[in-house]
């Protein structure tokens, strides 16, 4: 009789675990399974959500003694996705935000949306005389330098544009482009010091940093700098002056 009783209340016993387990399942997921359903759902819409606006991943980081942005007035044309002018339109206001003028300045604009053979379309945007990609060169009286505090705009010049109007007409690019990836190469202070390819020059150790430049190849409309130790010179014809305009802020 004990050993019946004992069977019951065990029986009982296991019940009840089983009743409370189940409605703590329920309640779990009237609390959490339609939440995180509703997350998963606006997660796949996002991440299936075409773009909207066309992107500029700027790699110009603080480390850098000039500040880079769009001008105010050209960034819709540059954001609209429908414009396929975009690379004309866009102009960067550039601000010396360092000590000391800067004299050259070579600026990457990445295009990854257009592939070329192994790499991508790359724009070279400059400021100054390409000799000042050598370290020994120096301001020669014509030379005008981005003063402290100072702000320019630059461009993509325009023979660079007609290559890169060629190569959409003749549909080796795609017309809608997401974005572009901008990013330091080369600043020149004129003394001797600056930065080359994200690190200060001159480097006593040695290295180079290339975590915030582009390493591919250049296409026809470009030029790409030579490396600090070849001795190579650039031809002025290379890269014609840039189209600049110069405001203090």
């Amino acid at each position: 009789m004990k050993y019946r009783q004992r069977l019951v209340f065990v029986a009982r016993v296991f019940f009840g675990l089983f009743v409370i387990t189940l409605a703590l399942a329920l309640l779990s997921k009237g609390r959490f399974g339609p939440d995180s359903s509703r997350v998963a759902q606006a997660a796949r819409k996002t991440q299936a959500a075409p773009a909207k606006k066309r992107l500029l991943e700027n790699r110009v980081t603080e480390k850098f003694p000039v500040k880079v942005k769009i001008k105010r007035e050209k960034e819709n044309r540059f954001r609209d996705l429908e414009n396929e002018d975009w690379a004309r339109d866009l102009e960067l206001e550039v601000k010396n935000i360092g000590e000391k003028p800067i004299y050259f300045l070579y600026f990457h604009l990445e295009v990854p949306d257009a592939k070329i053979r192994e790499s991508h379309q790359n724009f070279g945007i400059v400021y100054g005389r390409v000799a000042f990609s050598k370290w020994d060169e120096r301001p020669a009286p014509e030379d005008v330098a981005i003063k402290p505090g100072e702000t320019i705009v630059l461009k993509i010049e325009e023979n660079q544009l007609r290559g890169w109007d060629q190569a959409r007409s003749l549909g080796l690019v795609p017309k809608r482009i997401r974005g572009a990836r901008l990013s330091l190469s080369h600043l020149s202070y004129g003394d001797g010091t600056g930065f080359e390819g994200g690190s200060p020059w001159p480097r006593p150790d040695g290295d180079l940093d290339l975590s915030d430049i582009t390493t591919s190849a250049f296409s026809d409309v470009g030029y790409s700098p030579p490396p600090s130790d070849s001795g190579s010179s650039y031809r002025e014809s290379e890269a014609p002056g840039p189209q600049v305009s110069q405001s203090q802020s």
